[in-house]
């Protein structure tokens, strides 16, 4: 051993090497050695991001919605159709925000909640007449006295009737309804929908004079009207005056 102290062991000493200049490591590139996934390692690996290849991506699945900009005129909310009868209307005061009809008021239009939900009560009237969606009349006075054709719901119940001493509308199905017309007995006539709404017409609007207050539908809104006619005319004359011819309807078939 005494032989070796001057000499140099390799396993006992270590040299440094000097770093490699950068000529030489364009020469001698260090190997890319590809680090194995370890197989206990449950994270997602990472997954690389592809070079832009300047196509702008598929939108044939997105459905993200597009900006405002980019949409289609009708995407937007359409106006009310004008040709609608509702739009053509002209103004009249709503249902409510007068307190009785009379010569100088003698119109007033029910919202779509008023025209169709709940019933349309009339008091006073010592009769009623209704023209269907189908061109039937019919007619029936205070005292359940009917002609014509009535007009069935799907709950067999009329659709314009007397129920008590009041008329009634079903105004769940005004859409089977074209108009319908109620003869004042004298007194004065009260009109209610579901919303405690109500209206007054007066019992004449002039000497010898009596009134029929109309309900006419548009589209889906009901219009009331104050009309007046003589006195002394009877139910018969009153349904001639306004154009209302009562239909018979047919029986079913005999066996």
């Amino acid at each position: 051993m005494k032989g070796l102290a001057g000499s140099d062991v390799p396993f006992m000493t270590r040299r440094v090497k000097a770093p490699a200049t950068g000529v030489e490591r364009s020469r001698n590139p260090e190997p890319v050695v590809e680090r194995s996934r370890n197989p206990l390692d449950l994270g997602e690996p990472t997954v690389p991001v592809p070079p832009s290849s300047g196509h702008a991506p598929s939108a044939g699945l997105d459905l993200s919605p597009a900006p405002a900009a980019e949409r289609p005129a009708n995407a937007q909310r359409a106006d009310p159709d004008p040709t609608t009868p509702e739009a053509r209307l002209y103004p009249a005061p709503a249902f409510g925000e007068l307190h009785q009809l009379a010569e100088g008021a003698a119109v007033v239009r029910l919202n779509p909640r008023q025209s169709g939900i709940g019933s349309l009560f009339v008091t006073g009237a010592r009769g009623t007449a209704w023209e269907g969606e189908d061109r039937t009349t019919g007619a029936q006075s205070v005292h359940r006295e009917q002609i014509g054709t009535p007009i069935p719901t799907p709950g067999n119940r009329p659709l314009v009737g007397f129920v008590n001493r009041d008329a009634v509308v079903v105004l769940r199905h005004v859409r089977r309804l074209r108009r319908a017309l109620f003869i004042g007995a004298g007194g004065t006539m009260t009109v209610q929908t579901f919303d405690g709404s109500a209206i007054a017409v007066q019992g004449t609007l002039g000497p010898g004079l009596r009134t029929v207050l109309t309900a006419t539908r548009i589209g889906a809104l009901l219009e009331l009207r104050a009309e007046s006619v003589p006195e002394d005319w009877d139910d018969g004359e009153i349904w001639r005056e306004f154009a209302f011819t009562m239909t018979v309807g047919l029986g079913g078939l005999r066996r």
